[in-house]
C-alpha cells in the first residue's frame, strides 16, 4: 500500500468519524431545542398561574415583563428557529459524510455558509439590541464560535476527500 493510499483510507475515515460526530451533534441540537420550547411553554403558563392567583387574591398582578424580555424573547426564538435549520442541514451533511456520497461536499459548504450568516446576523443583532444587557445576550458564545472554526475544518478535509475523488 502507498503513502497516497493509505492517505487516503485514513481521510474517509476521519471524513466518516466527522460525519457520526456531527449526526450526534445534531441530534443533540434537535433536543436542545426541543427542551427549551418546553421550558418556555412551562415559564408561560407559570407566569399566567401567577397573575391569575394573584388577581384571584385581590393582590396587584406581579411585574409585567419589560420591553428587554419581550425583545430578548422574540431574538431567543428566532435564534432557535436558525438553529433549527442549521441542524437540519447538519443532519444530512452527517449522513452524506458517513456514506461518503458527492452531495457532501456541497452540504458542508452551505453549512459553513450559514454558520458565517448565523455570526454576521448576531453581530447585527447584538449591535441594534434595546440595552447592553440584550448585546451580549445576542453574541455567539464562544464554544459557538469554536464550533464554527472546527466546522470550517471538517468542511475543507471534506473538500480535500472531493478533490482526491473519494466520495463516490
Amino acid at each position: 500500500m502507498t503513502v497516497e493510499q493509505l492517505s487516503n483510507v485514513l481521510l474517509e475515515w476521519i471524513v466518516r468519524a466527522a460525519g457520526l460526530f456531527w449526526l450526534v451533534g445534531a441530534l443533540m441540537l434537535f433536543r436542545q431545542i426541543r427542551s427549551e420550547m418546553v421550558l418556555d411553554g412551562m415559564t408561560a403558563s407559570l407566569q399566567k398561574a401567577t397573575r391569575d392567583l394573584a388577581a384571584d387574591l385581590g393582590q396587584p398582578p406581579p411585574t409585567q415583563p419589560t420591553a428587554t424580555d419581550k425583545w430578548i424573547d422574540r431574538d431567543d426564538r428566532a435564534r432557535r428557529g436558525w438553529i433549527a435549520g442549521q441542524a437540519v442541514v447538519l443532519a444530512a451533511t452527517a449522513l452524506a459524510m458517513l456514506m461518503l456520497h458527492p452531495f457532501a461536499s456541497w452540504m458542508a459548504a452551505l453549512l459553513v455558509i450559514g454558520q458565517g450568516a448565523y455570526f454576521f446576523w448576531r453581530e447585527h443583532t447584538s449591535r441594534h439590541a434595546p440595552t447592553p444587557e440584550a448585546a451580549v445576550h445576542a453574541k455567539p458564545s464562544q464554544a459557538t464560535v469554536n464550533a464554527g472554526w472546527v466546522s470550517l475544518a471538517v468542511a475543507l478535509l471534506v473538500w480535500l476527500a472531493a478533490f482526491r475523488g473519494l466520495l463516490r
